[in-house]
């Protein structure tokens, strides 16, 4: 299914289907589904009665498999409530694609929830100045991807300093951060130009 939604940008099912087939599909049936479906690139009345389909019967994993649609959902207060009780009750300890979309939203209500994690994050960050650099700077003992991933979503929502600071810090760290160059990188420094007001650049 995600195959199809890739490969053509006008591929559409039908929100009268999915309620058929939704529940005899298992979770890695559903996450199949769910990826691709978020990855469409445009959003109509249909998607959205998809996504609440989605949205009253899943899990964590199915819903953090698709955190992106959420904030295409035109019910903003919705997907916000949504999100803010998911990030109460998940059972990840990193639900970073929750905290993602919900930086997207920019609602100050997430600002309490994110800012654990980001304090959480915060001590593991500060433990580079003892430890130095790991070999490993993905899956290593620093949590790198999980402290800037929730720096941008409350650099969006907030435009503290704070968070400008650390995302700065991190666009100017001597080390390149493995895999992290990639996406994470490209999407804090687009959050980053955009609260000093400088004009994005898509990655090259």
């Amino acid at each position: 299914m995600i195959s199809k939604f890739v490969a053509d940008e006008g591929f559409t099912v039908g929100a009268s289907e999915i309620r058929k087939r939704w529940p005899k599909m298992d979770e890695k049936e559903r996450i199949d589904f769910v990826q691709g479906f978020s990855s469409k690139a445009t959003w109509d009345a249909n998607d959205t009665e998809i996504l609440e389909i989605i949205m009253h019967d899943g899990n964590d994993r199915v819903w953090e498999s698709c955190a992106r649609a959420f904030p295409r959902h035109p019910e903003r207060e919705r997907a916000v409530s949504f999100l803010l009780v998911r990030l109460e009750q998940q059972t990840d300890s990193e639900p970073l694609n929750y905290i993602q979309a919900l930086g997207l939203l920019k609602d100050r209500r997430a600002t309490p929830a994110i800012k654990q994690y980001y304090e959480k994050y915060r001590e593991g960050i500060e433990k580079e100045a003892a430890t130095g650099i790991p070999d490993d700077v993905v899956f290593g003992p620093i949590p790198y991807h999980a402290y800037f991933s929730v720096c941008g979503a409350l650099l969006s929502i907030e435009g503290s300093t704070e968070y400008r600071e650390a995302i700065r810090k991190y666009l100017e760290h001597p080390h390149p951060l493995g895999a992290m160059v990639g996406e994470t990188r490209a999407r804090v420094r687009r959050i980053y130009n955009l609260s000093i007001g400088q004009p994005t650049r898509h990655p090259g």
